[in-house]
């Protein structure tokens, strides 16, 4: 079983588990900001990174600019399911990764990005930038840990 999830294994991960049949949506900016809660929570909860990624603390709350790149042209708009297959991700991992999507999945993006906008890693990597202002400080993984 692969421990060497990329960023792009658990975002698949979550684009696949969302039940669209009830309801549930994803945007590019909710998966962004359920990605570095679960980076933050798997580095809280287990003292390791869940993936080696970083994210910077853009204007929007923390971002991952690989994901950006690959999610952009939905732009506000819902991402469907992807259609390659998981790698072989280990149970416990998945196990966690359901719990951050039933903690973090029943909000929008929008929500998210205004909590991310009240906690401590994305205030400080932002330090001395405006509002709105261009921002590619990476959000260091230590103050992701010690936070969440």
């Amino acid at each position: 079983m692969s421990n060497d999830l990329t960023i792009f294994d658990v975002a698949n991960f979550f684009l696949k588990i969302v039940d669209r049949d009830s309801g549930s949506t994803i945007t590019p900016l909710k998966l962004q900001k359920i990605l570095y809660y679960a980076q933050g929570y798997y580095l809280a909860y287990y003292d390791k990174e869940l993936f080696k990624e970083d994210f910077q603390a853009w204007a929007h709350g923390p971002a991952n600019e690989e994901i950006y790149y690959k999610y952009k042209d939905y732009g506000f708009n819902l991402i469907p399911s992807p259609n390659e297959e998981l790698p072989e991700i280990d149970n416990s991992i998945c196990m966690f990764l359901s719990d951050i999507w039933q903690t973090f999945g029943i909000y929008d993006g929008k929500y998210l990005e205004d909590q991310t906008h009240k906690e401590k890693p994305w205030i400080e990597a932002r330090k001395g930038y405006i509002p709105g202002e261009k921002c590619n400080v990476i959000i260091s993984k230590k103050s992701m840990k010690e936070f969440l």
